[in-house]
């Protein structure tokens, strides 16, 4: 960047954060764990480029994780620059992928009209009719393989193939888009078009990226031949510790390749700039634990009040609900306590500045049902994966989609891709039924308890059935209760089905739709957010309260490996520092089951939260 510039930075600027802005590195890198002003570094960046007059010509691009955090980040900017927002992109890399494409795709045999394929029941049915001796059935974990090979630079013996089936319907799915991008800018005419437009690339959560994202990026910036650094200005800010994408291909260590490749500066912003201190302190206490950063945040907590973090158990999960429920009317009406407040806020708070996060959907049930008794609006929005509790609840749902028109052949690969479960029709289901005999699809497997849901004629028999399935006694009190918490939100979501769809309108594919639709979550209107953890990466909040911090719940209990466990704590990382002012850590001491309640033990994360 040129240093003669009419750009003034915000005086609240820490030190680190100002030589972040100010940074002249055409390659730069700044480590920025959650509450340390990186959007305001972000944007501060982004308009001291565009304030430069040797830069009036050339646009910024932005991108960002989510499209959410796209709109933000443009709102924040627009209100700082005004009419020069229209030389700013900002957009995820599949959004600005699919831009290129567009105007470009031609020049590597795109149609102008090219089709975007996102379900698999869709590519499933692409492939099929190219390879006619190919079948979904035989190979249901294809596509999931494929998208993790290209999104991790890993050969795949059908990608090949795949690429040809696509390439003849004039189509791409997601992770071919992000080929097909890098393979347009491997034309030299039309990589240096794009760094003419382009002065500067800010990158957001970069910590998420995979390998097959920075390949596409390096492609866009370019190498200068006679150095190391990129021919156009680029930036990664990010933290390794809210890594949350390892599962698709996401991979911290590719900052640590661009900084490597590029001979990027290396900046690190450690005060906590958005955190109350005590939820500072509990932070870096976790990211020790992590052993990722830690030791850079010694000098780092600094906030600017003292904060609450408040932890409380309960009997029952009816009870933990009921109090969450009374703690927020609380905030609402009383605002922020004294602690959490500064001397020249009111302390009032929005709905919308308060969240109750879970590590799975079923454990909001009880808090879902509280919140609205008590006359608030609730916004909710799960991940499909943190959607169920348990593999028997995730089967369960499965079965059900498995009956759906336009879920069929995606949710019966997935079982058997999943849980090698083998769907087959039922050759007498009336005989089945009277004879409580199970179908040969489940008898053999782990989930023959599940086996009657198959006989189930329609969604409320299916209903009717899933109250009458119990997992064997001897299982584990982990899975028991996370058996009966799944079917509560099973049943949850058909009772709000009943109550908006007519009798005669209540199909298999309807019922499905609508589980789709509560999965997908409906966050954008007013009211307090209910929300998975996943959900809840890159928002912030002045109150969080975290549920159902028991061991088996939150850790998971199926993480049972030391990367899985490793990733259960980034997990309650990324939850515990989306507080600013105020955190409440809550669990039940009982948890029902179908043979009665269950007595619970504390997660072993609320000792990081005694001993911060």
């Amino acid at each position: 960047m040129n240093s003669a510039t009419a750009f003034t930075a915000n005086t609240q600027l820490t030190d680190e954060q100002l030589e972040a802005v100010e940074s002249d590195a055409p390659a730069l890198v700044v480590m920025s764990p959650a509450g340390t002003g990186k959007t305001e570094v972000l944007v501060q960046r982004a308009e001291r480029y565009m304030s430069t007059p040797a830069n009036k010509y050339k646009r910024v691009l932005v991108v960002t994780y989510t499209t959410r955090a796209a709109s933000e980040f443009t709102a924040r900017l627009r209100h700082q620059i005004g009419t020069e927002m229209e030389r700013v992109t900002a957009g995820t890399l599949h959004s600005f992928c699919q831009t290129l494409l567009s105007v470009h795709g031609s020049h590597i045999g795109l149609p102008l009209d090219f089709q975007v394929i996102t379900k698999d029941e869709d590519r499933a049915e692409l492939f099929a009719r190219y390879d006619t001796s190919w079948c979904i059935e035989e190979d249901p974990q294809l596509f999931r393989d494929l998208d993790l090979a290209r999104a991790r630079g890993d050969e795949h013996p059908q990608l090949e193939p795949w690429r040809s089936a696509l390439r003849d319907a004039g189509a791409v799915d997601y992770a071919e888009m992000l080929t097909a991008a890098t393979d347009l800018l491997r034309i030299p005419a039309l990589a240096i078009t794009q760094r003419n437009i382009y002065g500067t690339v800010l990158i957001d959560e970069a910590q998420n990226l995979t390998p097959q994202q920075y390949e596409f990026i390096t492609a866009l910036i370019g190498h200068h031949s006679e150095s190391k650094s990129p021919q156009v200005s680029t930036t990664l800010l990010g933290d390794p510790n809210q890594l949350v994408t390892g599962f698709a291909g996401g991979d911290s260590h590719q900052m640590e390749l661009f900084a490597s490749e590029f001979g990027a500066q290396r900046l690190q912003l450690s005060r906590n700039f958005r955190s109350s201190h005590r939820l500072a302190c509990l932070e870096k206490a976790v990211a020790r634990k992590l052993d990722s950063n830690g030791s850079h945040r010694e000098n780092g907590v600094a906030g600017a009040v003292d904060g609450i973090i408040e932890i409380q158990d309960f009997r029952t999960e009816v009870d933990e609900g009921e109090f969450v429920a009374e703690w927020v009317t609380r905030l609402l009406t009383e605002g922020l306590p004294p602690d959490a407040r500064t001397t020249k806020g009111s302390g009032h708070l929005e709905a919308e500045d308060i969240a109750v996060l879970a590590r799975h959907a079923s454990s909001l049930c009880a808090v879902a049902d509280a919140l609205p008794q008590k006359g608030h609006a609730i916004a909710q929005a799960h991940n499909g994966d943190d959607l169920m509790s348990t593999p028997e609840g995730k089967v369960a749902l499965l079965l059900m989609k498995s009956r759906s028109d336009r879920h069929r052949i995606e949710a019966t690969a997935e079982l058997l891709r999943t849980f090698q479960i083998e769907l087959k029709e039922p050759q007498n289901t009336a005989s089945n039924e009277a004879h409580g005999s199970a179908p040969d699809a489940l008898q053999t497997t782990d989930f023959e308890h599940l086996a009657p849901l198959l006989c189930a004629d329609s969604p409320a028999t299916f209903m009717n059935t899933l109250e009458a399935c119990r997992l064997p006694e001897s299982a584990s009190d982990e899975l028991l209760s996370g058996w009966s918490a799944d079917c509560t939100l099973i049943k949850k979501v058909w009772t709000e089905f009943k109550g908006v769809t007519p009798v005669s309108e209540r199909s298999w594919t309807r019922f499905a739709l609508h589980f789709d639709r509560m999965a997908r979550g409906r966050d954008l209107g007013p009211g307090i957010r209910l929300l998975t953890v996943h959900k809840a990466q890159a928002r912030e909040f002045k109150a969080v309260a975290i549920l159902a911090m028991n061991e088996g719940q939150f850790p998971d209990f199926r993480a049972t490996t030391s990367e899985q466990q490793q990733a259960e704590l980034q997990t309650f990382y990324v939850a515990a520092t989306r507080a600013s002012r105020v955190l409440l850590l809550t669990r039940a001491r009982e948890r029902p089951t179908r043979y009665g309640n269950r007595s619970t033990e504390p997660s072993r994360f609320l000792q990081l939260a005694k001993g911060r």
